[in-house]
């Protein structure tokens, strides 16, 4: 893990390179951008160039072999906090942020990032999926977001601005990142494993998927290629059938297997895939109103479904009311 190995994001580099060199590097930041564009990695790198034991920070090029960066590497530094939802549930816990309730404020991130560092001069907490803290959380991390500590730095990554609380998004510094384009679009995909034959292949499929890395890696795989095919084919026919969707789609998630993740995946891929399909539908008719209402319905009712995804909603009830809703049509 090095910024030389880092693929795109020099904009956001150079400008935390300036902010440190000059002393201005503020203590709370929102990382917001698509999955699987880099920004975990990019805060971990920062993490490791201020956490460093030999190399100033201002240099931005942490040496690799002390003890402070290979502690970041195997995350077990003890000045490094790290907070994400846990698998099995919905939002980020009250508890990893202010403690058990026997023990408020005895234990938790927001403890924590309180305490003197161990071994340097900083203490930095990366809170992993900022979209998903829920009203009560959020009020917990106000405090120490609007007044932390002078040798702390708090992140917290997620996909959108819109998606956070206001009193989060008003109390952060917010740091946009983007997925990169061209040839580097296609290295950040070939870095996850995917076989990229050349750049246009990775841009349509990061165009399709939204800038959405996962997503875009997934629409590579060949068997997601027929799939979207078949997906797309029936939801351009002019009367859609609800019974086909729901066996369409249920077919393809089973095909994961019982892994909940992997399960959940293929359901952000499918109504990614139909996000993408009307948005794809309205560009080409702006030019030949009147906008259908059944296409912006369709649009907004997929985008739902996408975030009754993340919330864990119940996987077969989602198909079926999801294929109900798009053959209507409308609201009811």
């Amino acid at each position: 893990m090095d910024w030389d190995n880092l693929i795109g994001h020099a904009e956001q580099r150079a400008w935390f390179a300036e902010a440190i060199a000059k002393h201005r590097l503020g203590g709370s930041f929102l990382f917001t951008g698509p999955p699987g564009v880099g920004k975990s990695t990019f805060a971990l790198l920062l993490a490791k160039t201020l956490l460093c034991e030999t190399q100033p920070a201002a240099a931005m090029q942490p040496c690799n072999r002390c003890d402070a960066c290979a502690q970041v590497e195997a995350a077990t530094h003890p000045d490094l906090l790290q907070v994400a939802k846990p698998e099995n549930r919905a939002t980020i816990p009250v508890e990893l942020l202010i403690g058990r309730r026997e023990a408020r404020m005895q234990e938790g991130l927001c403890h924590d990032i309180r305490l003197r560092p161990f071994r340097n001069r900083r203490r930095i907490a990366i809170i992993q999926d900022a979209d998903d803290i829920s009203q009560e959380a959020g009020n917990c991390l106000l405090k120490t977001l609007e007044e932390p500590p002078p040798h702390a730095i708090l992140i917290l990554i997620g996909t959108s601005e819109q998606r956070q609380l206001p009193t989060i998004r008003s109390r952060c510094q917010t740091i946009r990142f983007q997925a990169p384009a061209g040839e580097a679009g296609a290295a950040l995909l070939r870095a996850r494993g995917v076989t990229v034959d050349d750049p246009e292949q990775a841009r349509r499929a990061i165009e399709l998927a939204g800038g959405d890395m996962d997503h875009a890696a997934a629409l590579l795989e060949p068997e997601a290629g027929a799939f979207r095919q078949s997906f797309a084919e029936l939801l351009g026919r002019p009367l859609l059938d609800a019974n086909a969707l729901a066996k369409m789609i249920s077919a393809y998630v089973d095909e994961a297997g019982k892994e909940a993740s992997k399960r959940r995946h293929r359901m952000r891929e499918v109504f990614g895939v139909s996000v993408q399909f009307y948005r794809q539908r309205l560009r080409a008719l702006a030019a030949e109103p009147p906008v259908r209402p059944s296409d912006l319905y369709r649009l907004d009712r997929s985008l739902d479904a996408l975030n009754e995804v993340d919330r864990n909603a119940n996987q077969t009830t989602l198909i079926e009311a999801w294929a109900v809703d798009m053959q209507r049509g409308r609201n009811s």
